[in-house]
């Protein structure tokens, strides 16, 4: 992988990871949400506290992504596919920095799967 690219991505990666620091601070206002009130109050409280239960899980997962991805990159394994050992290409990798995967190998996982009769 040239230098460029892998300083492309590694850019990538910190913009998003300060950027789900930033949501996640934003985010712990949303503690206190007033639920007095009638039923319906309550039922919009409910859903807003369950939207950020969401939200934040879904910001951790992907903290957890681009954490591997920058490990990764530190440990200079960065772009080998995890299945089969080749260079992830270039393009794939720019398009979504924490693909594990090459392009071969994830449309096998993904006709195991459905041969299989299992959801992705």
């Amino acid at each position: 992988m040239k230098r460029t690219i892998l300083h492309k991505i590694k850019e990538q990666l910190l913009n998003q990871k300060r950027e789900l620091a930033n949501k996640s601070v934003r985010s712990n206002g949303m503690d206190v949400i007033d639920m007095d009130g009638d039923e319906t109050d309550e039922i919009q409280g409910n859903m807003l506290i369950e939207l950020n239960n969401q939200l934040h899980t879904r910001n951790s997962a992907k903290l957890l992504q681009i954490e591997g991805a920058l490990q990764r990159i530190a440990d200079k394994t960065y772009g080998i596919c995890e299945e089969c050992g080749e260079d992830i290409p270039d393009k794939r990798l720019m398009f979504n920095p924490h693909f594990l995967t090459c392009i071969s190998c994830a449309e096998d996982r993904e006709a195991e799967i459905k041969r299989r009769g299992l959801r992705a």
